[in-house]
């Protein structure tokens, strides 16, 4: 059994989907499957139930999975264990989701200590990596983090300013034919637009879409579309032109996700505190 073999067992079985876990790590699906495939050829068992194009961990499976992924974390915590012992004071972030108000509290964390080296990666929610935190929303599933709490957010529309009438709650008819501007199809403000268009009626025409929030709220103030938007994590950042339109009672979770090391470091639970501070001063609802 190899290192590698193991990690991708584990990812596998935290999302019980190959080709979610072969995102995460850049490589083919066939590597995942082939890998696992090895493992149980090599302990004499099979560790998931395979029905068409889906994956289920079985109780053999789940059991080798807990033991696993304990040693995996045992590992994780003596390289981490190392490497502060020789002063090094690096906080890592995974941030797929309210890049505003994380940015926010890193600036005010590093102000307070700016010996600690605090290093954030931007990306989707099947990101890999080695985090201290992530902030995500509830789609984001991964064995080896636990969340911590999670706040509410309402979305809203946002439009170039005259597209629709002001104060009026928009439906079906005010927004089927209108051009969508989104995200790609693993973050999560691409499934609600699609939810909300599907309860509303509608199948979303999305005109355009990528992976910067930045470049989404930068078409809709050039007015080539309209976007569905988070008022926390996108608050302030659309030109004054844009209008804000309620949707109904549209809403996400931000969620703050912890790795299960044994042990965190103080300043891992610093500014664990200092953005859960931050996120109730939005007054965001829990």
């Amino acid at each position: 059994m190899e290192l590698l073999q193991l990690t991708y067992f584990c990812d596998a079985a935290s999302t019980q989907n190959f080709s979610r876990t072969a995102k995460r790590f850049n490589v083919p699906p066939s590597n995942i499957s082939q890998s696992v495939k090895r493992l149980e050829e090599e302990l004499g068992a099979e560790l998931f139930t395979r029905r068409a194009n889906r994956v289920t961990l079985n109780s053999r499976g789940e059991a080798f999975y807990q033991e696993v992924s304990a040693a995996l974390e045992l590992l994780r915590h003596a390289e981490y264990t190392v490497r502060g012992t020789g002063g090094e004071k690096v906080l890592r972030l995974g941030v797929h989701i309210s890049r505003r108000v994380v940015m926010q509290t890193v600036a005010e964390f590093r102000s307070s200590d700016p010996n600690i080296d605090i290093v954030t990666e931007h990306g989707d929610r099947t990101q890999s990596g080695d985090f201290d935190l992530v902030v995500s929303d509830e789609g984001f599933v991964n064995g080896e983090y636990v969340r911590v709490c999670s706040f509410r957010e309402q979305i809203v529309l946002a439009a170039k300013r005259g597209t629709f009438p002001a104060g009026i709650q928009l439906g079906e008819k005010d927004l089927a034919d209108k051009p969508f501007i989104t995200t790609g199809e693993n973050h999560s403000m691409h499934d609600i637009t699609c939810r909300i268009c599907t309860e509303l009626g509608f199948k979303p025409r999305i005109a355009l879409q990528g992976e910067d929030p930045e470049y989404i709220r930068q078409c809709v103030n050039l007015g080539l579309g309209v976007a569905f938007a988070p008022t926390v994590s996108w608050r302030g950042q659309f030109a004054a032109e844009v209008e804000l339109y309620s949707v109904g009672e549209q809403s996400r979770e931000i969620c703050i996700y912890k790795r299960k090391r044994p042990r965190a470091s103080e300043y891992a639970e610093a500014f664990c505190r200092m953005l859960i501070e931050n996120y109730k001063k939005e007054t965001v609802n829990r």
